[in-house]
């Protein structure tokens, strides 16, 4: 169980180790391109910004080069120009006021970029060096009048502010913001789902290593059960013969022999119900009734209370006979008064509750986690195998076996199985 717990922590582990190793790559990547849209972005708009002013060569403002462009015009949200924060020029929609940004360094004109998303735009806010060069000569226009924008209108602005339309921009930005997520949610399920596949395998391997163990330990106890036998007849046989010609006296130590006999009889006798077919013929079989012949042969008393409900489960009347036995043989060896050992019997929905309990000294959770391994147990004598056929049994036969401590002291032994009739319909 140790062993099995330390598994399943290590390959949490591993899945939490590779699940940030993806999380902290997959961060990555989506910074990278969100930076490489945002440095996209800021050169368009700083494109436009150099189209507009080397279009004043041929256009009176920034308003008249917008509308003779088609493509300026249906993505510029607007272009103002402010001096001392107070707006100068305007056309579109524009702040009705703005600072100058910071200078980058020393000497250089700052510059400042604000994303919008409700607009899907980013606008450009470019500070104009405060040392102008001379104005450009005056060339004609289209209309033969000279150009005159530059050098009175923008004489004494000191920020150019340019907002401009991205729809691509912040669709990718949409876009990003759902993949992230999305790539982390289904990178968590993919290794969750590796984690299970590869805990199955393991746990599949491990079953098939203990199928195999078992197979080639229960031909070797088969084989020794029955080679057991014969020796233990001859025996039986011979302390008998001794018992009517030894003296008194002698007799007491051959009943010790006859006691050791019996007793690996017995185990090689469970042995071979361990091995045997847990299955057997299962048929409809009423259960207060024979774990009351069974309470009757083993204490000589009535341990099912009168008036309990015939309940039919369908089992294998020699196993489930086999289980009732070996549990109240393990209540009536608990420790506690052979009186308090008592037997309960109720239907439930589509199946049989069989508890058989007592007053004994209880288990300990180490004992109860291991309580059905063939060959545990806790007793000086015991064999360790009684346990372990019952949940053969039960569990072929459909059913479920447990071992709960009562208040008070004591366990209740559970078993459930399926009812007649319910698994009667449950058939094709």
């Amino acid at each position: 169980m140790r062993r099995r717990g330390g598994g399943r922590a290590a390959s949490l582990a591993l899945a939490l180790l590779a699940f940030a190793a993806f999380s902290a790559a997959a961060i990555l990547v989506f910074r990278i391109v969100a930076d490489r849209d945002r440095m996209r972005s800021r050169n368009e708009i700083e494109r436009a910004m150099n189209a507009l002013f080397a279009s004043l060569r041929y256009h009176e403002d920034f308003g008249s080069a917008i509308e003779s462009s088609d493509e300026l015009r249906s993505r510029v949200v607007g272009v103002g120009a402010y001096g001392s924060g107070a707006l100068v020029y305007s056309w579109g929609a524009v702040p009705e006021s703005c600072a100058a940004p910071a200078e980058e360094e020393p000497g250089r004109p700052g510059r400042e970029y604000r994303e919008d998303p409700r607009r899907g735009s980013v606008a450009l806010l470019s500070a104009v060096p405060s040392r102008r060069p001379p104005p450009p000569p005056e060339e004609p226009g289209q209309d033969g009048r000279p150009r005159s924008f530059l050098k009175d209108a923008l004489r004494d602005v000191d920020v150019i502010y340019l907002e401009l339309r991205q729809p691509e921009y912040w669709a990718r930005r949409r876009l990003s913001a759902l993949l992230l997520p999305a790539s982390l949610a289904g990178a968590a399920a993919l290794i969750l789902f590796v984690r299970r596949l590869v805990a199955r395998n393991a746990e599949y391997r491990r079953t098939i290593a203990e199928q195999r163990n078992l197979v080639i330990l229960g031909t070797a106890a088969s084989t020794l059960a029955h080679e057991i036998k014969n020796p233990l007849l001859a025996i039986r046989l011979q302390t008998r013969i001794l018992g009517k010609t030894c003296p008194e006296p002698a007799r007491r130590e051959l009943g010790i022999i006859d006691e050791e006999v019996e007793r690996l009889a017995s185990l090689a006798h469970r042995m071979n119900d361990y091995l045997r077919d847990p299955a057997g013929s299962p048929l409809p079989v009423e259960v207060a009734a024979t774990a009351a012949e069974a309470g009757r042969r083993l204490c000589g008393r009535e341990l099912v209370p009168a008036g309990t409900e015939p309940a039919l489960a369908l089992v294998d009347p020699e196993r489930l006979r086999s289980v009732i036995e070996n549990l109240l043989r393990n209540a009536l060896e608990s420790g506690g008064e052979e009186s308090a050992v008592s037997v309960e019997v109720a239907r439930r929905e589509g199946e049989v509750a069989l508890d058989i309990l007592d007053r004994g000294r209880g288990l300990s959770p180490e004992a109860a986690a291991r309580a059905f391994d063939p060959f545990f147990t806790t007793k000086g004598r015991g064999t360790g195998i009684g346990l372990a056929i019952c949940k053969r049994f039960v569990e072929a036969a459909g059913g479920k076996i447990s071992l709960e401590a009562r208040p008070g002291g004591g366990v209740r032994a559970r078993v459930l199985l399926p009812a007649a009739a319910a698994a009667a319909r449950g058939r094709p």
